[in-house]
């Protein structure tokens, strides 16, 4: 045989195994092998300290009718997304300069809350622990935990914090499926009592028994939950008592996969990854913790798969839920219509009832809580897909429906400046500008915290919370595969409201499906559910992302306290100014300014000893800002000439912190 013939075999086999593995890589296994063997690692990227912003506010604000505990802004997160409306808006600002502080109650999964009380003390409630515990109490200075509410529970939500307006004490609710507890801050029990639904027992526990948080109703001085079932319970807030005579669930059935579905071999091996942070009591054998809370996260499987809200004008409760199953004209057992609910706590006769006023449909389940506007007239809503609709609440009808470019995905956030909205898209956080009739978009997040790894990409973790100066979110690096992310890294960052640009980022986070909160001290916080980290390590082993996924509660401090009174004193100046153009056309919006402005003048008083502690503020220098801040307090009034001069006197303040 020649010399030739003798290669013919070997070259041939050569190019069918080149082909073969060639083709492997183009394969789903094949691109997992690929990432397993080269990625190599994200670093986070270097950013200057931040300049102040260019974003302020533009003409009348959007006003509440209330001024009633609770009606006007809250200071500090008091339910999930901050207030009954589920805005994500914050009226003080966010340290613009931070770093990771620490993750407290690392075994605990939290995929709601935390909420603050007016010491800044924090509360959560985890989901199927390995304790036996519905709620947890840290200090904010270490998160050391200071006392735990006991208890069998298939998950309690986000408690609600509510200030007392006779004795100015906080009260601690909580609502699980069988109970409802007030606590005082101290963790004593002020009451404890059945929620008027069946009790719970081991073996029963599912994410249908899942609370997903408690709300308050102004106008009844109620207490509501909502279940994953669908189920609402009502009591009064003074004894606890149920206020239904019967209990009331949503007339819709459960929502089908539209989105991802899991291997069991990718479930096995995240749920193994997250054994420790999850407890077998009340569960059965075959539970799967993480595919219930993965396919929660996407509005499937359940009636209910989000928080509600409670408009604090006129006490219409909304909920987005599904559609009995029979409305999509195929008997399945599933609904493939969700819809947004819109219903009243009647008072008749001595009883009270829900009634159902709206129902609004839309195609799929969704996981977006909606969220009204401050002045009660438009509730916002996303579908399972990447439509945002806007809903008049006196008409139930639609005003308008906006086509993101992308799956919309958890919350809205939703500014009263501005016309402003943020959506959390697949990938991205994006702006939307509310111009009445229609919707346009505004910016599109820059999402580059990183400097990323081989094979890896920069992509939404978490967000998005608005403030005075910025939005809040997190930002993870890793790989896109498809409709999944899987994260390996994440880091905090602040977005620039005007251009949508990174104002300043910091690396340390933990994965999370809940929503960014911001502490009384301008500190973000959120609770750590790492799903989709767990599943980037079972995907694609362990060493792309080796640190260990903890739950809990992460904390980032402020390390240049000076910057967060700078920002707040900026944000309170423009305010001032643009409040002095409108004061005389609109003096309730112009009111809801000048709280504002006190907000953000007390929040820059408290920050001044921490500035002196680190270094970056002389005491004589914070003596003559303090002494400009007090003067502003006291000439701030609501009339032109007043708010003209306390923001002369606030920008010049500003001036001096730049120059230090």
């Amino acid at each position: 045989m020649s010399y030739s013939k003798k290669l013919i075999l070997p070259l041939i086999a050569f190019v069918v195994f080149f082909a073969a593995t060639g083709y492997y890589l183009t394969t789903k296994s094949g691109k997992i092998l690929i990432v397993r063997m080269l990625a190599n690692e994200s670093f986070v990227r270097k950013f200057d300290l931040p300049k102040r912003t260019d974003w302020k506010p533009e003409g009348v604000r959007t006003t509440a009718k209330v001024s009633e505990t609770h009606g006007w802004q809250t200071t500090y997160a008091r339910t999930i997304h901050t207030d009954t409306h589920s805005s994500d808006e914050m009226p003080t600002a966010i340290t613009p300069a931070f770093e990771l502080d620490w993750i407290a109650e690392p075994t605990m999964f939290v995929p709601e809350g935390p909420v603050f009380d007016s010491d800044g003390n924090i509360y959560f409630s985890p989901v199927f622990p390995p304790e036996n515990v519905i709620l947890v109490s840290i200090e904010p200075e270490k998160g050391k935990r200071r006392w735990v509410l006991e208890g069998l529970s298939g998950g309690a939500g986000t408690p609600f914090v509510y200030t007392d307006p006779v004795s100015g004490k906080d009260i601690i609710y909580v609502g699980t499926y069988d109970r409802n507890v007030a606590l005082n801050t101290d963790g004593s029990i002020i009451y404890d009592r059945s929620s008027g639904l069946p009790k719970l027992i081991a073996g029963d526990i599912y994410g249908g028994n899942h609370s997903y948080g408690m709300s308050y109703h102004l106008q009844h001085d109620a207490l509501i939950t909502v279940m994953g079932d669908g189920h609402l319970t009502v009591v009064d807030r003074e004894t606890g008592v149920s206020l239904l005579k019967n209990p009331f669930q949503l007339p819709g059935d459960k929502t089908a996969v539209t989105n991802i579905k899991l291997s069991k071999e990718m479930l096995a091996k995240a749920n193994k990854d997250f054994a420790y942070m999850y407890g077998s009591s009340g569960v059965s054998k075959d539970f799967d913790p993480l595919g219930e809370v993965f396919h929660a996260l996407f509005g499937e499987l359940q009636q209910v798969t989000n928080f509600f809200s409670i408009d604090k004008n006129t006490g219409r409760i909304w909920v987005a839920a599904s559609l009995p199953d029979e409305e999509d004209g195929n008997p399945d057992g599933w609904s493939e219509f969700g819809a947004l609910y819109g219903m009243d706590l009647v008072l008749e006769g001595g009883a009270y009832s829900i009634q159902i006023k709206h129902v609004i449909k839309f195609d799929g389940g969704t996981s977006s809580t909606p969220t009204i506007s401050a002045d009660g007239k438009r509730v916002y809503v996303a579908d399972a897909f990447n439509h945002l609709h806007a809903v008049n609440t006196t008409t139930g009808k639609r005003d308008w429906s906006f086509e993101a470019p992308d799956l919309i995905t958890g919350s809205l956030t939703v500014s009263s400046d501005n016309g402003e909205i943020y959506a959390n898209i697949r990938n991205k956080v994006i702006q939307i500008i509310d111009h009445g009739d229609h919707a346009t978009l505004g910016w599109t997040a820059e999402m580059e915290g990183f400097v990323p790894g081989r094979f890896q990409r920069n992509f939404k973790g978490l967000g998005a919370e608005v403030a005075a100066n910025g939005v809040a979110l997190t930002i993870a690096v890793g790989v896109i595969a498809g409709k999944q992310k899987l994260p390996f890294k994440l880091g905090a960052g602040l977005l620039d409201r005007k251009t949508g640009k990174l104002r300043y980022f910091a690396g340390g986070a933990e994965d999370s499906v809940s929503s960014i909160v911001i502490g009384p001290g301008g500190e973000i916080y959120f609770s750590n559910s790492p799903l989709r980290r767990i599943f980037a390590r079972a995907t694609f082993g362990n060493s792309v992302s080796p640190v260990k996924p903890k739950g809990g509660v992460t904390k980032f401090k402020s390390i240049h306290s000076e910057l967060l009174i700078r920002d707040a004193l900026w944000a309170a100046a423009n305010r001032a100014a643009n409040a002095a153009t409108i004061i005389n056309q609109n003096l309730s919006a112009g009111k809801q300014d000048i709280a504002q402005i006190n907000q953000l003048l007390a929040q820059s008083i408290a920050t001044g000893p921490r500035a002196i502690l680190e270094g970056n503020l002389s005491q004589s220098k914070w003596l003559s800002i303090e002494t400009k801040i007090h003067q502003t307090q006291e000439l701030l009034a609501p009339s032109e000439t007043a708010l003209i001069k306390c923001s002369k006197i606030l920008e010049e303040v500003v001036d001096l912190i730049e120059n230090i």
